[in-house]
């Protein structure tokens, strides 16, 4: 029986005024965003052309000129969109191609993405694609300073969107672009000048894509997955650790976790690198040395993605973690990696690489002595 397809999100999140909401005015109006479904926190903040597709007491549907679909975010996600669905098929539409959701400007999206992880509902249905995030030239490197959300915003984003870079010097945009480059040197970053960008940037970050999105009427291309390993973990961004000799400190008990940030100068205390393994893992190993990072560090865990090689498997494993939580291990196809390494990269909050090593030493050498 073939799986069914998820529909791919894209969150846009971005501090406050960093230009999220002007990005989305023009790209409800673009026709790339035909039968997308945008989630924004009003309607208000859109110019709409709309005629409306559908209103309840708890959700209005709108349609606009272009394809676009949009929905106002009420309370909880999934009851929104479960509401959204239920209003398009009542009025025999299409479900969306895509969803693109926009975040408030004052939290971290990490509870979104666990959201999207946990939620039985929303993970049978949707799979995260994207997370974009705004910064405006004027105000980011300030906001930077002040916010550690707006950090965390700017780490877990595969793309960044320097915003309003008509208004600054190219000194300036320069020197923020280089900062977003220290907290995460993997991502994407695009210059937007007059607010203009085409929404088709949003796309394609994903593990897995359905090729292509649009439907071509043909079922079997439809639901064929084309796998972008390379592209969706960007392993070589980072800089590369393995795994470290053990430490008195492990050997004799000392309390882990206990790192303090190397400074205090601005964007420290994210830390974002790989860990790679090449020797074939033991499963054991790596459910005990993930287990201890969540239970001890998992709230400072921003982002974890990774391929792993098993010694009980053939084929390898893509794991996507957010916080204390992980999605289930997505088996890959043997012709989606090219070797036998596996990789993990770690978007942390103070916690440095050589905790991350030692721990997987201290759990790979545990093994080998049981066995």
């Amino acid at each position: 029986m073939q799986e069914p397809t998820l529909i791919p999100i894209n969150v846009l999140t971005g501090f406050l005024g960093s230009g999220k909401t002007t990005l989305l005015n023009r790209w409800v109006h673009q026709t790339s965003m035909a039968n997308t479904l945008v989630v924004i926190n009003e309607f208000g903040a859109i110019g709409l052309d709309h005629q409306l597709i559908t209103q309840s007491d708890e959700q209005a549907v709108i349609e606009m000129s272009s394809g676009c679909l949009c929905c106002t975010l009420r309370g909880d996600l999934s009851r929104t969109l479960q509401q959204a669905l239920e209003d398009l098929e009542a009025q025999d539409k299409a479900l969306p191609s895509r969803v693109v959701i926009e975040t408030t400007g004052l939290a971290s999206p990490t509870s979104l993405l666990q959201l999207l992880m946990t939620d039985h509902w929303l993970a049978h249905r949707f799979k995260l694609d994207s997370v974009v995030c705004c910064v405006d030239v004027a105000n980011g490197m300030g906001t930077l300073d002040a916010h550690r959300e707006s950090q965390q915003q700017v780490a877990v984003a595969e793309k960044l969107l320097i915003t309003k870079t008509d208004l600054a010097s190219e000194e300036v945009v320069s020197q923020l672009a280089n900062r977003l480059a220290r907290l995460n040197p993997a991502a994407e970053q695009w210059q937007v000048i007059n607010g203009e960008l085409s929404a088709d940037l949003l796309v394609g970050a994903g593990l897995a894509r359905h090729a292509p999105y649009a439907d071509t009427g043909n079922e079997a291309h439809k639901d064929s997955q084309e796998y972008q390993v390379e592209k969706w973990l960007k392993a070589g961004s980072y800089v590369v650790h393995q795994a470290a000799p053990l430490t008195p400190r492990l050997l004799t008990g000392a309390p882990l976790g206990s790192y303090q940030p190397e400074g205090t100068s601005h964007s420290d205390n994210i830390k974002s690198f790989c860990f790679s393994v090449n020797e074939l893992i033991e499963p054991e190993v790596l459910e005990n040395w993930l287990d201890i990072l969540m239970s001890l560090m998992g709230d400072n865990m921003l982002r974890i993605k990774a391929i792993v090689h098993l010694t009980d498997r053939d084929t390898p494993l893509a794991l996507h973690g957010v916080q204390h939580i992980f999605h289930p291990p997505a088996p890959l196809p043997k012709t989606s990696v090219g070797d036998r390494v596996s990789r993990f990269v770690f978007i942390t909050q103070n916690v440095t690489p050589e905790t991350v090593a030692e721990l997987y030493s201290f759990f790979h050498a545990s093994q080998e002595v049981a066995q």
